[in-house]
Parts: structure tokens; sequence; C-alpha cells
């Protein structure tokens, strides 16, 4: 690549003849204008140029030469108006027409009008779409490591009756590229990480990735178990969840790449990743923020006899806003993005650094129920003593400072929910005993939580009638499990939730027990009624928020599963997940959040219980930096057989004794190995091995393969690791 230190005004302008489309870097100098685009302004690190017609941008790293630009540079003849406008637009809605038919509006075929007003660090674009009386302001400013794109909530308008706004996209083809014109990939937040390579799909997909952030809207949506075995099991796994609002595009050719983060409205936006092929020939990656949704209103009081498909009244408040994170030379890559998250989320004090000492976590099952006559009697699992054996027993064999969940300690069992006291299950030894043990053990180092689903309520053994959920439609919402004792669950309100939590730490902390393990709350928000008010998950988000920062301040709080704006109140992430949702269009998995949160906050897995190949898992927890996890009961898992929790098949502590301590020795020297550090490089070789390189100077060598590899000269055995 030529200097950069060239006269300023020269260009060089990619030859369309290798191939149309190239909407991504090419090799460029200061310039008064570049692809139809005119200087805007700059700071130490970019040079922004702006498209007055369409409001696209082109973002110039002025250390590199190289451009990223926010449409399609070329069109490549095989596209309609439509899609033309989606390409080039720097704004992109769907518009809901008479309450049924959507409709697109861009900035390139419906008439507009705008009122740009150029600032010190970018521009501020008024926007009017003068026949669909739709109007916006849109807010771009050029930052040390990127740009800012906002559209502040006062500015949304519709003034018409006929077209109301349902979705909105800012720079949807952002880093786009043609077929395989460029090298690199695509971030899918798909649990831990997912990749789509930019190569030439071949048209083999016919729709791609879309997740809603923080997972789906159960206010809409209707519970259901998809395929079920007998009429009672169900055999699909859920697909894993969009935990942070990221994603991003890397042109590792070029050295160039772009994290995605949505910093407001992503309570109510999705990730799109959609590769060559589905629709269109590009790839592309984007936010899509939902301001309407639609719903099915029931017709009558049995809802079986009909409903209406219809929008929302009322639209969505709240700024839309994604900041565009750029990266260069060796740290355009997903392990530089990981790098730039998490440096984002410590500057912002979204996430804080707390003790990752290695510890294995041995979670306990106190009491289950199981049918019997008219009612339901306890199985129990694991008692108080049963629990205290297991853990001087791992002790005696060098496994200490061990990490422990008791579930289903409360009086009633696992599913008697919610849980309001301190009131401990008499048959697995009542309140003193589990107190006794909970004390002793944080006396000898091991830490013990106890267990609580907030979010549940079980209308079976509680009353349900008040303080629990209605979906949008009026209708009380019930999660269905299709188990054998309890079938459905309710939700409670975020406000039931909070009153809960607060009497039960008060109910605790009067035995000077303070150690919780918060779930049901952590990973789930929705839009809901109650006492004839809507609420939505901008709402729900912000209660549960405010209750975990509570509780934070006078508890001891780890977390199952939580969403990003939780991080910085839990001590741990518990069910970390390590893999994807394996949907056929990513083409790698990547533990991307690991590489954010490893050495920030300990991670701990899913149970190794319940894994097939435990060697290929072990593997997986060594890439990541993950604790491992291991579900234990006193008693033969058999005894579940007719309980809800049928579907833990094994977990007797003699089965899994040699395993944990087996674990426990391998991940205790690796961890020793990587101590506090952060990950700051992860390969992916093409002989199946993984390189991870910690902050210290500590390098992990992992070989999925069957056979003895070689990777930058270490020998790595099949299904095996090294630690350099």
């Amino acid at each position: 690549m030529a200097s950069a230190s060239l006269a300023a005004g020269l260009l060089m302008v990619p030859d369309i003849s290798l191939g149309a489309g190239l909407c991504t870097t090419i090799t460029a100098y200061a310039s008064d204008s570049i692809n139809g685009h005119k200087f805007l302004t700059e700071n130490n690190n970019y040079r922004l140029y702006l498209n007055e017609e369409d409001l696209s941008l082109v973002i110039e790293d002025k250390n590199t030469g190289m451009i990223m630009e926010s449409s399609i540079s070329h069109d490549d003849g095989n596209n309609n108006n439509i899609w033309l406008g989606a390409m080039k637009s720097a704004i992109v809605l769907s518009l809901i027409n008479n309450n049924s038919d959507t409709t697109q509006a861009d900035l390139i075929n419906d008439d507009n009008t705008k009122n740009i007003t150029y600032t010190d660090d970018g521009f501020k674009a008024e926007i009017y779409w003068n026949k669909l009386k739709i109007g916006m302001t849109l807010e771009v400013s050029l930052t040390e490591n990127g740009i800012v794109a906002r559209i502040p909530e006062e500015s949304i308008r519709e003034d018409g009756s006929q077209y109301f706004i349902g979705t909105v996209r800012m720079y949807p083809f952002m880093g786009c590229s043609y077929l395989d014109n460029k090298e690199g990939y695509m971030l899918v937040p798909d649990g831990n990480g997912a990749l789509i390579y930019l190569d030439d799909k071949e048209g083999r997909y016919s729709s791609g990735y879309s997740g809603a952030i923080y997972g789906s809207d159960i206010g809409f949506e209707e519970s259901k178990a998809e395929t079920l075995l007998w009429d009672k099991y169900n055999t699909i796994t859920d697909s894993e969840q969009v935990f942070a609002p990221i994603y991003g595009i890397a042109h590792t050719d070029d050295e160039m790449a772009f994290l995605g983060i949505v910093e407001e409205g992503q309570e109510r936006a999705s990730i799109d990743v959609m590769p060559n092929g589905v629709s269109v020939d590009y790839n592309r990656a984007y936010a899509r923020f939902t301001l309407r949704r639609m719903y099915n209103q029931p017709t009558s009081v049995n809802s079986t006899t009909g409903s209406l498909h219809v929008y929302e009244d009322d639209r969505s408040h709240s700024n839309l806003q994604v900041r565009f994170i750029f990266l260069s030379g060796e740290e355009a890559t997903y392990a530089g993005m990981a790098n730039a998250y998490r440096e984002y989320l410590l500057d912002k004090g979204d996430i804080e650094v707390t003790d990752t000492s290695y510890r294995t976590r041995v979670d306990f099952l106190g009491t289950e129920r199981e049918n019997w006559l008219l009612s339901t009697t306890p199985v129990v699992m694991t008692t108080v003593e049963e629990a205290k054996a297991i853990v001087s027993d791992l002790e005696k064999e060098g496994v200490t400072d061990l990490f422990t969940v008791y579930k289903g300690w409360q009086d009633g069992g696992l599913y008697d929910l919610p849980i309001s006291k301190y009131k401990t299950d008499s048959n697995i030894g009542g309140n003193k005993a589990l107190t006794d043990f909970v004390l002793e053990e944080q006396e000898k180092g091991n830490l013990v939580y106890l267990y609580d689903n907030a979010l549940l309520v079980n209308p079976e053994e509680q009353n349900a009638t008040f303080n629990t959920i209605k979906q949008v439609n009026k209708r009380r919402y019930e999660e269905t499990t299709h188990a054998l004792v309890y079938e459905k669950f309710m939700y409670l309100t975020p406000q039931r939730s909070k009153a809960l939590l607060e009497k039960l730490v008060k109910s605790l902390a009067a035995k000077n027990v303070s150690n919780i393990a918060l779930s049901g709350i952590t990973s789930s928000i929705f839009t809901y009624t109650y006492s004839g008010e809507k609420y939505t998950r901008f709402d729900t988000a912000e209660s549960y928020k405010e209750t975990a920062n509570n509780l934070a301040q006078s508890a001891n709080l780890v977390m199952e599963k939580p969403c990003e704006y939780l991080w910085k109140d839990t001590s741990a992430f518990l069910d970390m997940p390590l893999y994807t949702s394996n949907y056929i269009i990513e083409d790698e998995s990547i533990p991307f959040l690991s590489l954010v949160l490893k050495g920030v906050m300990p991670m701990y897995g899913d149970y190794v219980n319940f894994e097939a190949n435990k060697q290929e898992f072990l593997l997986k927890m060594v890439e990541s930096g993950v604790y491992p996890s291991f579900y234990i009961t006193g008693k033969e898992a058999s005894e579940l057989i007719n309980t809800n929790s049928s579907d833990v098949y094994s977990s007797q502590y003699k089965v899994f004794k040699n395993t944990i301590t087996e674990y426990d020795s391998l991940l205790r020297q690796l961890s020793e190995k990587t101590k506090d550090a952060f990950i700051v490089n992860h390969q992916i070789l093409d002989n199946a091995v993984r390189v991870v390189t910690y902050s210290n100077g500590t390098v992990v060598y992992i070989n999925y393969s069957s056979d003895v590899q070689t990777a930058l000269g270490v020998t790595v055995d099949a299904m095996s690791y090294v630690i350099g």
C-alpha cells in the first residue's frame, strides 16, 4: 500500500472491473471529496465525509489511509429501486400503512426535505418525508475512535393518519461487502459469539440471523414447546440469547473493522446479520429498532374463536443511538472488537473488575416435588448434611475454595415460587442447619449461594391472582413447561419481584446470610400490562436494573445469564454459553463474550453433567477461560423421574467425583498461569487449532482435531491443549 504521506487530493478509486459493489475499504488520502462525499470534519484519527443527498458517510483512517463507507459505491445492476434506497440511505424506515401493510421509506425513493446543520464534530439533519408526514432528526458526530449516530426521541414526528413508523435502521449497510470481494467476517452476538465469513455463499441462504437484544418479548409472543416427545418432553433446545447489544464487520485484507454498540433503544432493538444471497448479494450487519409491533388481539373471551392482527397504538419512546468503534491494523479482528468493547464498558463503569480467583462450581439440589394422590410430596435429593459431607470429601481430594449454588433449599422445594423469606425446607435440615453450613463454609474459603428465581410464580403452590403480568392483548401470560408436576408458571411484575427480593434479603441478613444467586429477572425483559396500564421493555429493564443495584449494596450477588445492563452488579456470570445456536449460516463459533469478560469477573459454564462430549467441552472452557459447573445430588438422579427436574438424568456425587477432581486440577493449573489477565488475542488456525493470548504473556494452544497438530511451532496432541 502506498504511503499516506502523499500529497492531499490523491485518491485511488476501486477498479469496477474487479466486481461491483465495493462498499467498504479502499486506499485513500486526504481529499475534498471521496466517492461523492464531501469532507466534513476530522480529529486526530479520522476524517468524516458526507453525501448530503442520502446522508451516507465515508470514514477515513488518517493513520492507514483506508476508508469505510456506509453505503454501496457501485450497483451490480441486479437491484430494484427499493433495495438501492436501502443500500444508500442513512435511515431506512418500515412504515405501517392503515394498520396492515408495511412499506419502506428511505432518503432516495421518497420525497423528503432536509435541513442540515454542521457542527464541529459532525452534522445534524432534520428530515421530513413530505407525503408520508413522517419526520425525525439524525445527529452524527465524529469521535476519537469512530462515530455516533443518534435520533433523539423528541425529534420523531408522525403527523399523518395513514403512515406510522414500524422500525428504524441507521446506516444498515455500514461496512458492507459484495459477495466475496472482501476477506473477513461479520460478528454475530449469538450466545457467546459467532462469525459469518464474507465469502460467496452462492445463494445457499434465504434468510440471515436476527436476534432480539436481551431476548424475545413475551408480552407479544405465546409460550409454547416447539416439539414434544410423547406429548410431554420438549426435544428442541432453545436458541441462545443476545446478551450484549453489539455486532460488527471486519475486513481482514484491508485491516479495517468496526464494532457497533447499540447505546440507546436497545431494549426494543434486534441485531440483523445478513450474508450475501439473502435478497441481495451484499454482506451487511445492523441494528433494527422497533417502534411498533404487531400482536394478536382475541375478539372474545374465548381466544379460540378468533383474533385480529393489530399494531400497537403508541410507538415506543426512547432515543435511538448506535456507536461505531473503528479498528485498524492488528486490532481489526473480532479479538480487537472484544478488547475495544471491554475498554468501553470499563470506561463507562458498566463493568467493574471483581475477584476472578479460580473456583470449581458444585451446585446442589435440595428438594423437588412429585405428584401424590391429591397433592404433591417432597423428593429429597441433597440434605445439608450430605452437602457438607460432599464438600468435605472434595477438600480431602484437594478441591478447595468451592463455589456452590444451593437450589431447592426453600420450603416446598425448587419450584415453590416466589421466595419471600428465609425458610429452609425441613426435609434438608431447616434454617439452622443451612445457616451453619453457609457460614462455616465461608470461614473455610468456600462460597455458598442460595438460589432464587425472582421472576416466576407457581400458581399451583402460591396465590397468582395478583401481582402477575398480562400481555399487551390483556391476556394473563402463562409459561408452559409440559413438565410432569407443574405445567404452568406466571411472571411477577417487576415491582413485585423487587419487593419480595427486598424481604428475602432482609430475612437472610437477620441470620448473617447474604449470598444470593439470582435468576429469572437477569435474562428476561418484556412488555406487559397491569391494572390497566401498559409497561414497556424499557420500564422492565429499568426496574430490574434498580433492583439489582440495590441488592448489590446489601448482598453478595451473582447472576444466572445476566444481560449486559446488569453486569456491573454481579460478582460472577453463571451459565455462560460456550456454544451458539448452531444456525446453518454461522461459519465459526467464537468465545466473544468470554474474551470481553475474562479477567473482569469469573464466568461459569453450563453443567458438565449434561454434555455428551466432555473432552470437547473441557477444551471449550480452556479456550474461553470459563470455569466448570457441576449439578450434584446426594441421591441417585432416578429419584427425579416424576418431577419437573426429570431432565436431570445423572447427578449423584459418586458418579462425578473423579470428574470434578480432574477438571479442578487441570483448570486450576491453567488459572494459575493466566491469573487476573485479560485475553488480548484469539486466533483460529486452519488446522483446527485455536491460539489464545493473555495480557500477561501466557499463550494457550487448543487442538480440536483428531490428529496431532503443530501450531506456531508448538505441537499439540489430538483433542488436547498446551499452555505456553
